[in-house]
């Protein structure tokens, strides 16, 4: 038997392909009973030698494995608590089933969380399942390795530690859930994956990923798109000297102490230079291009021109995309209360720039770029932190809705398969819960993360009334996003007699704007985007 429900206990027993589990019957903030397993193994703890390699098939147990506990995130260093958290051993999923039996399997929808590859958590804590839970669908999540412990590379095959060990565990978990579905009345054959920020764009890289055919169907990208893959010179050794490494500037050296550290301090990738902390740099650690030879590799070229193929396998993928109305608001306090970043800026225009258009410009080319940009969106003014707004609008397109503007023409060229564009712009005063955490109670707009409050139950999220525009706005998320899930097309009924239509390789690029109300306008970024194809081509970059 698949399922059963222990007599004495009354939790769920499933079978897997590697041993049982006990997972539990859960209610949501609204009262809606479903069926939870956290904690489920799906590939041998990455520990000793499999620290940095890609993930190994997990082991028989024996026995039922307990599944009601939250397994822990993984290892990662928290700057808000400034303390390390998590676990090396960290390569576990979690399935939440609104039904174990019915007439059909249901639709499966696996989230990929952010965080930069640096930090993140698949936990129900912090993505709980309670809004997907009032629909009939099988949600799940997957802990992957972040920072350099999931994305620490070196060539040399011998070294075994080619990169993208954080992608290749979030493939291990689809190969494990794709023959596991079944247990969980899932439908192997239709299989959403979605993601946000550094989620949507793993969840973007994997669709270009020809190995990944068949582990999921469509795909639903939110505020994330990977244009070109970003190297840094000489990352291993400045790595490994921060962390204390005092040898040669041999590879196998640095590995081998690498792997003596405790996993702790491998967390520690606080190593940017003071001019790439003022290019406004963050990550250090994310995906990478590995040598094509690698058994496993996960990208062997740079995704510029891998979307570019017509016989990708992703052209033939239905595919939902889109952003919030204001991506790069979730920085307000960075431009307002930093009065040396305008000193900076004013100095060093190119500041505002791309890591792309750096690698691919001359110093020349790259301040009189920057200079139209800037002029666009601030106008002739002197940058300071009453444009601050302007500025964040640049920010915006840069890293947001130009790249999104680029790959969508990109696809459209090639694709068969159809393409929808969503806007969320629903301004909450109280419940766009990242902008409020991040910008405060006066600042309004609708920031990055803002459209994860509508789709999961977050730690600052609260019941709300169920007659309220905020849980309205829910329910829309929902029927768009469960619907497509089910039958690749987002049209429902809650938004008649308003008709989602896919986007069309001529003509404006038209979406979804969800606010107060739900419209079918034209995309709002798009005539900024067209005027930003015309300077980087004046700049010599290809757009796509």
């Amino acid at each position: 038997m698949t399922a059963y429900i222990d007599e004495n206990t009354k939790q769920p027993i499933i079978s897997t392909t590697h041993g049982q589990v006990r997972g539990q019957l859960r209610d949501t903030v609204y009262g809606d009973q479903y069926y939870c397993f956290d904690g489920i193994p799906y590939a041998k703890p990455p520990l000793g030698e499999l620290r940095f390699k890609s993930p190994q098939s997990v082991d028989h147990w024996e026995g039922v494995r307990d599944c009601t506990e939250i397994a822990p995130k993984c290892i990662q260093y928290n700057h808000y608590t400034d303390t390390v958290e998590g676990s090396e051993d960290c390569l576990y999923l979690n399935i939440y089933a609104k039904k174990l039996k019915s007439d059909k399997p249901l639709p499966v929808m696996v989230y990929i969380y952010g965080g930069g590859f640096t930090t993140g958590s698949a936990s129900r804590l912090n993505w709980g399942p309670d809004y997907f839970m009032m629909r009939d669908v099988i949600f799940v999540t997957v802990g992957y390795r972040v920072g350099a412990l999931g994305f620490l590379s070196f060539p040399e095959p011998e070294l075994q530690v080619s990169g993208n060990a954080g992608l290749k565990d979030i493939v291990a978990a689809l190969k494990w859930l794709k023959i596991n579905y079944h247990n969980f009345n899932g439908d192997a054959d239709n299989i959403t994956l979605f993601g946000h920020s550094a989620g949507s764009a793993a969840t973007h890289i994997l669709m270009m990923a020809p190995q990944c055919e068949g582990l999921f169907h469509k795909a639903i990208l939110m505020s994330g798109t990977v244009i070109h893959i970003r190297e840094i010179p000489n990352l291993q050794l400045r790595f490994a000297k921060h962390v204390g490494y005092e040898g040669s500037e041999d590879n196998e050296s640095i590995l081998k102490y690498l792997y003596g550290l405790e996993a702790k301090k491998l967390t520690n990738v606080d190593f940017l230079t003071k001019e790439e902390k003022e290019r406004n740099l963050s990550y250090l650690f994310f995906p990478t291009i590995e040598n094509a030879n690698t058994v496993d590799a996960i990208i062997t070229k740079d995704p510029f021109e891998a979307f570019a193929e017509t016989t990708a396998w992703s052209h033939r993928m239905p595919l939902m995309l889109g952003g919030t109305s204001l991506e790069s608001l979730l920085s307000y306090k960075f431009y307002t209360t930093t009065p040396e970043l305008y000193d900076i800026l004013n100095l060093h225009p190119e500041y505002v720039l791309s890591s792309e258009i750096i690698r691919k410009c001359d110093l020349l080319t790259q301040k009189a770029l920057a200079k139209k940009l800037i002029k666009l969106h601030v106008g002739n003014e002197v940058m300071d932190k009453e444009n601050a707004l302007s500025l964040i609008k640049l920010a915006s397109y840069g890293s947001y809705y130009h790249p999104m503007h680029r790959y969508m023409c990109a696809r459209l060229q090639r694709a068969i398969a159809p393409t929808y564009l969503y806007r969320f712009d629903f301004d909450s005063p109280d419940f766009n819960l990242y902008r409020i955490k991040k910008c405060g109670r006066n600042v309004r707009g609708v920031a990055h993360v803002d459209d994860l409050s509508y789709i999961f139950y977050m730690p600052e999220s609260f019941k709300l009334a169920r007659d309220s525009a905020e849980f309205r706005t829910i329910e829309y998320m929902l029927d768009l996003f469960t619907t497509f899930a089910a039958t690749s097309d987002p049209n429902v009924t809650s938004i008649k007699p308003t008709v989602w239509e896919p986007l069309s390789a001529f003509g404006e690029h038209k979406c979804l704007n969800i606010s107060n109300e739900i419209s079918f306008v034209d995309w709002p970024e798009s005539e900024i985007c067209k005027i930003y194809d015309v300077y980087y081509k004046e700049a010599g970059v290809k757009l796509f």
